[in-house]
C-alpha cells in the first residue's frame, strides 16, 4: 500500500479515535501516519541522492543482479521453483533500476 494510502488511513483512524473516545484507535492511527509519512520522507530523500549521484547505485544494482542470478541457478539445480522464481524477480528487479540509473547518468551527463 502506498504511504499517502496509509498516511490517509493513519489520519482516519486517528479522527474516528478522537470521536469516539478510543484512545488505542487514536494512538494505533497517529502510529500508522507518522511511520508512512516517514517512509514517504526516505523515499523521496533517496530519490533525490539518486538524481544527483545516479553512477554511485551502478555496483549495487550490478550485485544484485548477479545475486539474483545466483539464486536462480540454485533453485533450478535444487528443484526450488520459489527460490529460482525468486531469484528471477531480483534480476529483472536489478535490471530495471540499473535502467533507470543510465538514464539518470546520461540526464545528467547532458545538463553538463
Amino acid at each position: 500500500m502506498s504511504n499517502y494510502v496509509n498516511q490517509a488511513i493513519g489520519s482516519a483512524k486517528e479522527t474516528l479515535g478522537n470521536m469516539t473516545g478510543n484512545k488505542d484507535l487514536q494512538e494505533s492511527g497517529r502510529k500508522q501516519w507518522t511511520q508512512a509519512k516517514g517512509e514517504q520522507e526516505l523515499q523521496q530523500q533517496k530519490a533525490e541522492r539518486e538524481q544527483e549521484a545516479p553512477n554511485a547505485y551502478r555496483a549495487g544494482d550490478a550485485a544484485k543482479g548477479m545475486g539474483g542470478a545466483a539464486k536462480e541457478k540454485l533453485g533450478a539445480v535444487a528443484g526450488n521453483e520459489k527460490m529460482e522464481a525468486e531469484g528471477r524477480s531480483a534480476r529483472a528487479q536489478a535490471a530495471g533500476e540499473a535502467s533507470h540509473h543510465e538514464e539518470l547518468a546520461k540526464k545528467n551527463n547532458s545538463s553538463l
